[in-house]
């Protein structure tokens, strides 16, 4: 698969409608279902419709609160004695679901663990079927939205892998940068260790739009492209760092950015408090 790694051309990518995602393969077991019904995988009026419905129950949420709540129960976690990677891996999603309104959010973060690997490519290992199926029906049957609770789920397994990776990054740098503020951190992990580094489209059918090096031919039209999110930037100078696309950019970026950051803010701030 051809690789693009300056974010110049990624982000110009990203910005063209005429490159699509890789849509998902039809199929009837839950976690298949789960992926068809998704915005994610899915182009034109669908995804359109699909990533309304998304903003609409975003828009629902304050990213404070979620900072917040996120907050409170790491430290109530901490004080728990549970360790701080499994803080970073689990607070997120639980603190996600419950503002969604989610049935038990305590088993969400598990169930969105067990979803986050084959969810990006849609192959599941064998061994693992079962228990996948298993984990994207509870987690679709718990969802409260009557309109597309597919959604919901989408919402909490893209979270897990991308929010955890944002804490665990922001925490390695505050260790060596203990005056930053969370912040600054997470704006500087964002922009230099992205916790997703990559994402794939279906190239488009006009040449110009790929790179002049990269460029397939017209019988090459449909080929799958994946575009690096944490490349150099040929646009990048002194004063000018590389473009952020740890959230993607133009009309698929990611919708949750906001409540991303508020969440990684809220569980970074309570692990970085001393201990008293």
């Amino acid at each position: 698969m051809p690789v693009i790694h300056d974010r110049s051309d990624v982000a110009r990518i990203l910005d063209d409608p005429d490159w699509r995602v890789p849509e998902a393969a039809p199929g009837t077991s839950p976690f298949e279902r789960l992926r068809n019904e998704a915005s994610r995988f899915v182009n034109g009026p669908a995804h359109d419709e699909r990533r309304a419905v998304l903003e609409a129950r975003l828009a629902e949420l304050d990213p404070a609160r979620l900072a917040l709540d996120a907050g409170a129960l790491a430290r109530e976690a901490l004080a728990a004695g549970v360790d701080p990677s499994e803080i970073s891996r689990r607070i997120p999603v639980r603190t996600l679901a419950a503002a969604l309104g989610v049935a038990n959010p305590e088993s969400a973060p598990e169930n969105a663990a067990m979803l986050a690997g084959p969810y990006a490519s849609g192959i599941v290992d064998v061994a693992d079927e079962s228990r996948v199926d298993v984990a994207a029906e509870r987690l679709v049957g718990a969802s409260a939205s009557a309109c597309r609770p597919e959604l919901d789920a989408q919402l909490l397994v893209q979270a897990h892998a991308a929010t955890n990776g944002l804490i665990t990054s922001v925490l390695r740098r505050a260790v060596a940068a203990t005056d930053a503020t969370t912040a600054e951190l997470i704006d500087a992990a964002l922009r230099d260790t992205p916790p997703v580094t990559a994402t794939r489209r279906v190239a488009s059918s006009d040449e110009r739009s790929t790179p002049s090096d990269q460029a397939p031919a017209p019988h090459d039209a449909d080929r799958l492209v994946e575009l690096r999110l944490d490349g150099p930037d040929r646009d990048a100078a002194p004063g000018a760092p590389p473009r952020l696309l740890a959230f993607g950019a133009g009309v698929r970026r990611c919708p949750a950015s906001a409540h991303a950051v508020a969440i990684a803010t809220g569980v970074v701030d309570a692990l970085r408090e001393p201990a008293c």
